[in-house]
């Protein structure tokens, strides 16, 4: 399993002002990157979705989403797409933004086409703090050759006779009382939906951590 985004990581994760313009030359080689936010408001006015976001740095962004022509119903709002995904306190990814409509006395905003949109059920703030509790997972990992934790107990076996959570495949568990006992208390609960969308907004995460 690759290991979780450093979300914390400004290169890899950069903040909204820090975003080329849209009318910018980047250079092919420019290492992938990813704007993330957390949805703070729906404020949808046109045909064209539109959300208030807060970058890492707690600062505050518009994300418009770009529906295709043929699927936007005209004199609807948002054009009848279906946005009921953006909830308040989830966070989008949109990868490789810029910045749009940058003018003296306007910080712009990001338009995207929907589909390159990624939608994380937590905050921003949650994704950072999980990035970082792995990153020490991380380090003791490589420390143990081929043994992992269980994530209920914190027992330290071969990895072989651990069993690794089915949903997520990002924790391991002595047994099924450790399993449930991670599900109810240690917060796996909410952790691993979160561990899923992760896994499918970053395939590639190998190149993010």
């Amino acid at each position: 399993m690759p290991p979780f985004p450093d979300f914390a990581n400004s290169t890899l994760f950069p903040t909204f002002a820090s975003l080329p313009l849209a009318t910018d030359d980047v250079p092919p080689d420019t290492p992938p990157y990813h704007l993330i936010g957390t949805v703070s408001e729906n404020m949808t006015l046109s045909t064209s979705p539109t959300f208030i976001c807060k970058d890492p740095s707690g600062s505050p962004f518009a994300l418009t989403l770009r529906i295709p022509a043929a699927l936007v119903k005209a004199g609807v709002q948002g054009g009848g797409y279906d946005v009921s995904g953006f909830k308040k306190g989830f966070a989008v990814v949109v990868p490789g933004a810029r910045r749009s409509g940058v003018s003296e006395g306007k910080q712009g905003f990001v338009e995207v086409p929907v589909g390159e949109v990624k939608i994380i059920p937590a905050s921003v703030k949650k994704l950072i703090e999980m990035g970082d509790k792995e990153k020490v997972v991380g380090r003791k990992r490589s420390e143990r050759e081929g043994r992992e934790c269980c994530q209920a107990c914190g027992k330290e076996m071969e990895a072989g006779k651990l069993s690794r959570c089915k949903g997520c495949e990002s924790v391991w568990y002595c047994d099924k009382n450790c399993q449930m006992l991670g599900w109810s208390e240690k917060g796996h609960k909410g952790e691993c939906k979160v561990y899923r969308a992760v896994n499918s907004a970053f395939p590639d995460r190998g190149r993010l951590a």
